[in-house]
């Protein structure tokens, strides 16, 4: 009797920590007719080698240097129409659900459950559906009451990347740059360059203003 035929899925990882590129490795390959083709460990050199491979699928995280994964997403996803993008992140902000969704990825799983969820994600994905990990469905919904001036609030916030917000949301409670340069894995001139690319956009001259724009738009609470 033949050996059945499977036909090679070729898949891309994209994240900037090796060992955890390591680990969704050896998820992977307990699937036999998948095979990673290439590795990234920033936008840029996501986008250079999606073009150079072209896989079937690249499994995407949100954090990374140069270009984030939304930014890389849209760009691939123009350059290689026909490969499908999976956001893998530690995120359940409804904010980059939506984001990684409109710059055109095909599914949005949570790293906490990537033991879980990953294999069954990819496939669904390859399958031409959406994956989407189901405690994160609600939030694609919007809410029944929900204001003009709610909706013009949103607006103003999407003036930021997700990896903007991100710093915003830490400069905002207090953190020195060296301590946000640590939890976000990038160098303290990164962190500048962020800061000041916010306070370009949303007009801010100090770092009172900032604090005011995160809790207006949700970034931080007076809980937080």
């Amino acid at each position: 009797m033949e050996e059945e035929n499977f036909l090679t899925i070729k898949i891309m990882l994209a994240d900037d920590h090796p060992v955890f590129r390591s680990g969704l490795k050896n998820i992977i390959l307990t699937e036999k007719d998948f095979e990673i083709v290439a590795e990234a460990e920033n936008g840029n050199i996501a986008i250079e080698k999606a073009e150079k491979y072209t896989p079937d699928i690249i499994i995407m995280d949100i954090n990374m240097p140069q270009k984030d994964g939304i930014e890389a997403t849209k760009i691939i996803k123009e350059k290689v129409p026909d490969t499908k993008i999976l956001i893998l992140t530690m995120y359940s902000d409804e904010a980059y659900l939506k984001e990684g969704l409109n710059a055109g990825a095909s599914g949005y799983v949570l790293k906490r459950a990537v033991d879980t969820e990953l294999i069954a994600a990819v496939q669904t994905v390859l399958s031409g559906e959406h994956y989407i990990y189901p405690t994160l469905i609600p939030s694609l919904y919007a809410k029944p009451n929900e204001s003009e001036q709610e909706s013009e609030v949103g607006s103003e916030v999407d003036l930021l990347s997700p990896r903007e917000r991100e710093v915003l949301k830490y400069i905002a409670l207090g953190y020195t740059q060296k301590e946000i340069s640590t939890e976000l894995f990038i160098s303290i001139k990164t962190v500048d360059t962020y800061k000041a690319r916010i306070m370009e956009k949303i007009g801010a001259k100090k770092k009172s203003n900032l604090v005011r724009y995160a809790l207006k738009h949700g970034i931080i609470s007076s809980k937080d």
